[in-house]
């Protein structure tokens, strides 16, 4: 059974970071792409097969005037495309430009997060078990008491959160990087790198311990051998992505820099300066209503984010 990824993808009001809310839009976009592309591609696959069994003779160039007319692509080779290759082979194709298309979305979110908020971002140890924990603890050594309060335990609460299996889920990922570096540079051979990956990799590699209900399918890599994945398995990993992208969103909105990005967004939605009622109980209404509509949820510590917003000039009593 495939997984059902449109009930995977989550609402981007429920994690902190506009870059996280884009790395996230991206992932969707990609699969709105390849879905409705594979399932044409199955729909021409039949209709060139079913015309090369009436019609064993027909050349490329009346295939290319049955089935390319007014699209504006030329050169597609039918014979080679629909006959000399199975809808499994083509599937892998399609798992190779699938993961081609997912880790570059985790690279940029993590460099647009070090260029907006965390210039002193280590992005590589963010890519590895045993070095992503440190990194998180480096960045939130400075903390932010204010986001920490106000917003930690809400975003906490929400699905794909599990910061706590992070390893796991980096293990996971290194598979699926180094195997894209395989492909990418060595003819998708598997190198040392990948099957290091793998056996480190496989002691995680159960649904509890990541999360999952089931593991992304990676078939063992032997050195030297092409690489094989699947649809199915590409499909499986972009959901572990959105694992890691989403519990790290959580855990480092709790850095002094998040604040930035806090700030930013408030600036943007309310370029007048908001004057706070006298009455403490309206001055709170105001002052959720204000943060909700940057995008945050309410506020559960509004007292210190009014004194918050107060001290950095974003309201006024």
């Amino acid at each position: 059974m495939w997984y059902d990824y449109k009930s995977e993808v989550i609402v981007l009001t429920d994690v902190f970071f506009t870059a996280t809310k884009k790395a996230l839009s991206n992932i969707t976009s990609t699969y709105d792409t390849v879905w409705p592309t594979a399932v044409g591609l199955w729909n021409l696959r039949c209709m060139v097969n079913g015309v090369k069994k009436e019609y064993p003779d027909i050349t490329e160039a009346e295939l290319a005037a049955k089935f390319s007319l007014g699209s504006g692509i030329h050169g597609v080779n039918y014979k080679r495309a629909f006959v000399d290759h199975t809808w499994e082979q083509q599937q892998t194709k399609f798992a190779w430009i699938l993961l081609n298309s997912t880790i570059p979305i985790f690279e940029g979110w993590l460099e647009e997060l070090k260029q907006n908020c965390f210039p002193n971002m280590r992005v590589k140890e963010l890519q590895f078990p045993g070095q992503v924990q440190t990194e998180v603890s480096r960045l939130t050594s400075s903390p932010s008491t204010i986001l920490s309060n106000s917003f930690y335990s809400t975003y906490s609460g929400k699905r794909d959160r599990c910061y706590s299996q992070i390893d796991a889920l980096l293990h996971c990922y290194r598979v699926f990087k180094e195997a894209r570096n395989c492909y990418m540079h060595n003819g998708s051979k598997a190198d040392a790198k990948l099957v290091n990956a793998y056996a480190l990799y496989t002691p995680f590699a159960t649904p509890a311990a990541l999360c999952v209900s089931e593991v992304p399918e990676f078939p063992i890599p032997a050195l030297g051998d092409e690489i094989q994945i699947s649809l199915r398995g590409v499909v499986g990993f972009s959901y572990i992505l959105i694992k890691i992208l989403v519990s790290l969103d959580t855990e480092l909105l709790c850095a002094a820099n998040a604040e930035r990005e806090f700030i930013s967004r408030y600036q943007e939605k309310h370029t007048i300066l908001r004057t706070l009622k006298p009455n403490l109980d309206g001055a709170r209404r105001q002052v959720k209503q204000y943060v909700q509509q940057c995008g945050f949820p309410a506020p559960l510590a509004v007292d210190d984010l009014t004194a918050f917003l107060l001290s950095n000039h974003l309201v006024s009593r």
